[in-house]
């Protein structure tokens, strides 16, 4: 260990010559580079150490001199770092040595003995964890009696026992057969779920007409943000998992150019959370935040990749709160296609400042940059229907409304008291961990008293993106799919609030209703069969009733866009409002029957005990034609079969099911259809399912698609990064164990001098792919691009820090005071236990 320590002070010989001040500037921005590569972020001890490194060493030529400053630096690196993981258990973490010198730059290459104290006090190294500073509140999950909550389910609860009265009447006139009650059953489960929409969409129309009629806009006036006061400290969190760098930085750097133009701006910090494992897609991501951070602003941004993924992305949320909550008041997590204007993020802080009880602050989410049929006919459905489901869903919910996981403000402190989320017993699909969060967490919000609303009103200024075609919506069904299936166990917990449960059980109900409808179908023509024409008559009418109720939400959508002047020339004009409203209805009917299908398919298969995995989803439209054929090739046999059934059946079963069998037959060319590019393109030349942010452009939007232009990525730099970037290095050799390059070693040696000699620019794709499968010349090609490559002209290490000033000896903020509630209930400390499932 002597040797160790000895070299972290003894520089290697010098030659006699000395060198000049140009000469040791070179050496000392080289040197600068890689520090800050290390995790060297503080600008006082990077200047100190790099010109301290460059003078120990002397050369006859300047780009010696700088090789030569490097190799010093790198020497006294490893020896300190050696020294230092002889105090530690094995296997430290490169992530946690990058944070605990960004954290305590004052102990990089100094006293050793000093800087194994503070290690051992750091977190966890083997976890690649720094030190918690903050710790949730143990929150018990215990079984509850039956709630006895039914405000706001009379009206839709009232229509579906109407409706099942009706049938049951008319079928028990010649004796109601076992098969024959099962559909009524089936019926009432199906309809109550179209009357709640229609009952919370009548209710929100209704509301939003009577405050037209108001002498003053309540949503103007919500909207104005107040000159004066000042903002509780925001973390604005963005968390990603295998994004596209370009998209999620430039996004960020807009909003961030936004916040910085508004007096209450300087009141945010921007946190970007990664969870990538792909050390390409790592390099990517701290190439862009490199060139984002170095714009000049006043709105802090900073980079986290955790070493361990555990429980995406509730996890990654969860690190940051027990890491970094004492420093902020509130927080507004994005997702990774998230887009909020600087004036709504602003507003929400201010509502949350004037409302103590306010533990969360949901805003309403608009859809945009809508490519394909089936996106454009989503983002239109939205904004034509949203707003009165909004508003309905606000009033009906009051102070206990929902989360959508992003684009709402939290208080950070309530989120530490209450939404610690256990893990459920069981094994998965059931049990473990929680997966849909974020309705969990709102619903242990209101089990503690806080408050819980829906910003109804800011129509404009938050907006996320749509799974571009149907193959991606189905694939981000089921990732939902499993999480709204555990809250059927949680909705039974103690202490939660009505509405808690009810949009528990509304979130897992909406992926049963496909398993539901294809059975209900099917029972449908079984009874059909067996009642002959009395069961007909009253199937017919039966159809005809759950039309108007499924219609009802569109139709109110339709007139109340067409009252307001602004939202109808937003919408493209009154003709193409309703010629928009009849398409997508139409292909709402036609998409109907797929998603039955791949519902049941993902509610059978999670049943069966298939558990979810966790990919990274894809944001651009990239549909294949195999995978369509994959997709849908069983709802064409299914359709086939059921036209045959129906035709044999007789009488007029044939003609009523084809809104069933017809989509089904013609699935696969409806399906490549949808999600085509440039039919979505006519459709928009066309000037229907056209939005707001397309005729009436957002700045904001507009800035980031030039700011693509900052954050975009290439090839060459990706593995010029992995080759400097000591984390990046570490977790691609660990990626590439036991592969082998499919070309001969006299080869690798050619591209390695050849990267050396000639730059990272020099390597084609393919020669670069076949290098970075070999772990023992990228180490090699590590150690030397450091001493032979133009590093300091490349801005590689980034001035600015990765992670903000580390909270060594602050404690967290005082426990948020609770309200005080009737019913409000605190948890148990010490208790995790959970007999959910």
């Amino acid at each position: 260990m002597a040797n160790r320590v000895d070299a972290l002070e003894s520089p290697p010989p010098a030659s006699s010559r000395e060198p000049s001040s140009e000469t040791t500037l070179r050496a000392s921005r080289r040197v600068a580079n890689y520090l800050r590569t290390l995790g060297l972020s503080d600008r006082k001890r990077v200047r100190a150490l790099s010109r301290e490194l460059a003078r120990d060493v002397h050369a006859s030529s300047a780009e010696q001199h700088a090789a030569l400053a490097v190799a010093h630096a790198q020497a006294r690196f490893e020896a300190w770092r050696a020294a230092l993981y002889e105090a530690l258990p094995e296997g430290a973490d490169p992530l946690w040595l990058r944070a605990f010198i960004a954290a305590r730059p004052e102990l990089f290459l100094g006293d050793i003995e000093r800087a194994r104290r503070a290690a051992l006090r750091f977190g966890d190294p083997r976890a690649g964890k720094g030190p918690r500073r903050a710790s949730f509140r143990p929150q018990a999950f215990e079984p509850a009696h039956l709630p006895r909550w039914l405000r706001g389910l009379l009206p839709p609860v009232g229509l579906t026992l109407g409706a099942c009265y009706v049938l049951w009447r008319a079928l028990r006139s010649d004796g109601a057969s076992a098969l024959e009650l099962l559909w009524i059953a089936l019926f009432a489960f199906l309809f109550g779920q179209a009357a709640i929409g229609l009952s919370t969409a009548v209710l929100g129309f209704a509301l939003r007409r009577r405050e037209r009629r108001s002498t003053t806009s309540a949503g103007a006036a919500a909207a104005a943000v107040p000159a004066a006061g000042g903002l509780g400290r925001t973390a604005l969190l963005m968390p990603i998992y295998h994004e596209s760098s370009e998209d999620v930085f430039a996004a960020l750097a807009g909003m961030r150019e936004a916040l910085s133009a508004l007096p209450e701006g300087s009141s945010f910090e921007i946190f970007v959370l990664s969870d990538s494992r792909n050390p390409q897609v790592c390099a990517d991501e701290e190439r862009a935040f490199r060139r984002v951070s170095a714009e000049a602003s006043r709105v802090p941004i900073y980079y986290h990749r955790r070493a361990h993924n555990e429980r995406q992305k509730a996890g990654n949320l969860a690190e940051f709160f027990e890491r970094w909550a004492p420093r902020y008041e509130f927080a507004i997590p994005l997702d990774a296609d998230s887009v909020m204007s600087a004036e709504v993020l602003v507003e929400l802080v201010r509502r949350m400042q004037r409302d103590p009880q306010l533990g969360l602050l949901q805003a309403p989410i608009a859809l945009h940059r809508g490519e394909t049929l089936f996106s454009r006919a989503q983002a239109f459905a939205a904004s034509v229907c949203g707003p009165n489901f909004q508003r309905g869903l606000a009033a009906w919910s009051g102070e206990h409304g929902n989360y959508y996981g992003h684009n709402a403000v939290l208080r950070v402190r309530a989120f530490l008291d209450c939404c610690q989320l256990p893990k459920l017993n069981g094994e998965p699909p059931f049990g473990g961990h929680v997966l849909s969060h974020d309705f969990v967490e709102a619903a242990l919000l209101c089990r503690a008293g806080w408050h819980v609303r829906i910003a109804h009103d800011l129509e404009a200024g938050s907006y996320e993106e749509l799974p571009p075609t149907l193959s991606e919506y189905v694939v981000r069904d089921r990732r939902w799919c499993q999480g709204n299936l555990q809250h059927l166990a949680i909705a039974r917990m103690q202490g939660l609030k009505g509405m808690s449960r009810i949009h528990l059980l509304l979130g897992a109900c909406a992926y049963l209703a496909g398993p539901g409808w294809f059975t209900f179908v099917g029972l449908g023509l079984l009874a059909w069969h067996t009642g002959g024409p009395q069961f007909e008559a009253l199937a017919k009418l039966l159809g005809l009733v759950t039309l108007a109720v499924l219609l009802g939400p569109w139709l109110l959508g339709i007139i109340d866009t067409l009252q307001a002047r602004r939202r109808r020339a937003a919408h493209g004009g009154a003709a193409r409002v309703v010629l928009g409203g009849l398409l997508g209805i139409v292909l709402g009917a036609a998409l109907a029957p797929l998603l039955m299908l791949h519902h049941t398919r993902i509610v059978l298969g999670i049943v069966a005990g298939g558990a979810v995995g966790w990919s990274s989803q894809q944001r651009r439209a990239q549909s294949q034609l195999s995978r369509v054929l994959r997709d849908e090739l069983p709802a064409t046999v299914l359709g086939a079969g059921a036209a045959a059934m129906a035709a044999a059946q007789g009488g007029a079963a044939w003609l009523w099911l084809t809104p069933v069998w017809l989509p089904w037959l013609l699935s696969i060319p409806l399906h490549a259809l949808v999600s085509s590019v440039p039919m979505g393109a006519r459709v928009r030349q066309a000037n229907l399912l056209v939005t707001p942010v397309e005729l009436e452009p957002v700045p904001l939007l507009s800035r980031i698609d030039d700011l693509r232009e900052l954050t975009r990525g290439d090839v060459a730099g990706r593995f010029r990064d992995l080759v400097l970037d000591p984390v990046l290095l570490a977790a691609h050799l660990q990626s590439i164990d036991g592969q082998h390059p499919p070309v001969s070693a006299r080869r690798l040696d050619e591209l390695r001098e050849r990267a050396l000699r000639d730059g990272p620019f020099s390597l084609s794709p393919a020669e670069w792919r076949w290098l970075s499968a070999d772990p023992e010349r990228m180490q090699q090609l590590h150690r030397e691009a450091w001493q032979r490559w133009p590093v300091e002209s490349w801005d590689l290490g980034g001035d600015e820090p990765q992670l903000p000033p580390d909270t060594t000896g602050s404690r967290p903020s005082a426990p948020a005071s609770r309200p005080s509630t009737p019913g409000s209930r605190p948890s148990s400390p010490g208790s995790r236990r959970s007999t959910a499932g």
